[in-house]
């Protein structure tokens, strides 16, 4: 076992490198900042600075030519994932890549025959919830059967963006770019979340439109899904909303979960709907004893340390039970300890396959079965092209994102 530092180097310096950076500087047991790459020169000196990389350049190729470089961390907008990872993984670095996994399943075919041929090196998409204390909770109760058979579940993600929130980058809330709107930017990790609750769709419907923001993909869309068990899933989320929620809920056989909170914070309260408060309380004790709440720091505790490395004029490191951080952890030991990542990429694929089939539907009014696969006219993006899959190969899929 290698137990040296993992190098990092991240490409892509916008908003969301702030949560990466705060768990490497997390977890400094098993990582260290190296570099970071980004298109925009102000952008990556300025994150350099405030981060405390050794690096700064505006050629990623750059940063995988580093020898100190160990893992690749792609924080840029999801229609440029799969050259980044491809050309990550070919350059022998372990990768972690933000969500979605891209915009196409064209390219997350790609990335999975790219990581594929190098199975030596740790992948993963983030998809946070996964390690997530309630989320954890939650999946264990179902798959130990304390709600009885799963029948029908509600999925929610209602929240208000302003049109800055799209203006501010070129492509925002573009198909090339993100891939799509509301259900594969804000609502992706609900979808991955729904679907290891249940298990595999079979079929989907949905239908979309953009009400209210300047941008080329929905704002808005509502639908359903059948999973292979017969669990029926209805589907609601906007970013047009005057409050915000983000809740799944499960109604089985003999009792129902409900997990609501706020994925920003990552704050999320578990509700047990059960005949009785025994039923509840006994539920609930199985739940915990299975899944307990971490030990963590109360708040004086957590300005005392903020206070102390403002003195010392050192980044501050939050619980490691915050944000992105014990994902982060699992990817490090996945790569430290040679073992696959905590979502590899065919398993992320997933969430983007029911993505693309609720986009089918709404484009073509019918409803869409699996597998969603080179026969969807999505499968390449809106401007695709329907394809046999006897006829495809992955590896030469090409990249949508410029």
């Amino acid at each position: 076992m290698n137990t040296g530092l993992l190098g990092i180097g991240i490409i892509g310096a916008g908003a969301i490198v702030k949560r990466h950076v705060i768990a490497y500087q997390s977890l400094p047991q098993l990582a260290r900042l190296v570099a970071v790459a980004d298109i925009d020169a102000k952008r990556a000196n300025e994150a350099k600075n405030a981060y405390g990389f050794s690096d700064a350049v505006t050629d990623y190729h750059a940063l995988l030519s580093r020898d100190d470089i160990d893992a690749v961390d792609v924080c840029t907008p999801a229609g440029l994932h799969c050259r980044m990872v491809v050309d990550a993984l070919r350059a022998g670095k372990h990768v972690l890549c933000e969500k979605p996994i891209a915009t196409t399943l064209a390219d997350a075919d790609a990335m999975i025959a790219a990581a594929d041929e190098h199975p030596h090196l740790a992948s993963s998409c983030v998809f946070q919830l996964r390690c997530e204390t309630t989320h954890r909770r939650m999946r264990w109760l179902i798959e130990q059967g304390h709600l009885g058979r799963p029948l029908l579940a509600k999925l929610a993600v209602k929240v208000r963006k302003s049109p800055s929130y799209y203006t501010a980058r070129p492509g925002g809330g573009s198909w090339k770019s993100d891939g799509g709107g509301v259900l594969v930017n804000q609502a992706i990790h609900q979808l991955d979340a729904l679907i290891t609750f249940l298990g595999e769709p079979v079929e989907a419907s949905a239908t979309m439109d953009t009400f209210v923001h300047p941008i080329e993909c929905e704002d808005t869309l509502t639908g359903w899904v059948r999973f292979e068990s017969g669990a029926i899933a209805t589907i609601e989320c906007t970013t047009c909303a005057k409050r915000k929620e983000s809740a799944i809920e499960i109604t089985g056989e003999n009792a129902g979960l409900r997990i609501a909170g706020d994925p920003d914070s990552q704050e999320f309260d578990l509700r047990i709907d059960a005949l009785g408060s025994a039923a509840r309380k006994a539920i609930h004790g199985k739940g915990m004893n299975a899944v307990p709440e971490p030990r963590r720091p109360g708040k004086l505790t957590v300005s005392i340390r903020k206070l102390v490395a403002k003195s010392k004029r050192k980044p501050f490191a939050p619980s490691l039970f915050w944000g992105h951080t014990p994902f982060v952890k699992e990817f490090l030991e996945s790569a430290r300890d040679g073992r696959p990542g905590p979502v590899p990429f065919r398993e992320a694929r997933r969430s983007l396959a029911l993505a693309t089939a609720l986009y089918e539907s709404s484009r073509t009014k019918r409803v869409v079965t699996w597998p969603i696969d080179g026969r969807c006219s999505l499968y390449r993006g809106p401007a695709g092209e329907i394809v046999d899959p006897a006829r495809r190969d992955p590896r030469t899929a090409v990249p949508t994102g410029g």
